[in-house]
């Protein structure tokens, strides 16, 4: 169980929001993208995510942590690299929306980590190639 405190402060870390407490942790914050699908408009938080999921620690403290987020083309090698860096494992990189006039793409990462390193090092990986805007 991850408490409210900590997915708050995980939030902070990326200028986002908490979405949930339960039974993951899930923080996130939307990319100010011009997406389009069927030729509008999207601000949904399912075409804009920079979303992160932490889940229960185990006995070391280390929690499954998820991320996902929308993603231009332009940015997918760069963004690779600084996870890779990091030491996060890249799971998926694909399409979302079969109808979408723009090149973006999701990718998903994943790691065994402390929750804060890795919303930390998921963030300064995002702001190295301005995914996140920097602090």
């Amino acid at each position: 169980m991850i408490n409210k405190a900590l997915c708050a402060r995980l939030a902070k870390i990326i200028g986002g929001q908490v979405a949930s407490t339960q039974p993951a942790c899930v923080v996130q914050t939307l990319r100010n993208l011009n997406v389009k699908i069927l030729g509008r408009r999207s601000r949904s938080p399912l075409t804009l995510p920079f979303a992160l999921s932490v889940e229960s620690s185990d006995s070391r403290g280390r929690t499954l942590n998820l991320g996902e987020t929308v993603i231009l083309e332009s940015e997918i090698n760069p963004f690779v690299s600084e996870l890779r860096k990091r030491g996060i494992k890249i799971t998926a990189i694909h399409n979302h929306w079969l109808f979408q006039s723009n090149p973006f793409k999701y990718i998903h990462w994943e790691s065994i980590d402390n929750p804060v390193a890795f919303v930390e090092k998921s963030a300064a990986a995002a702001r190295a190639v301005g995914i996140l805007p920097k602090k």
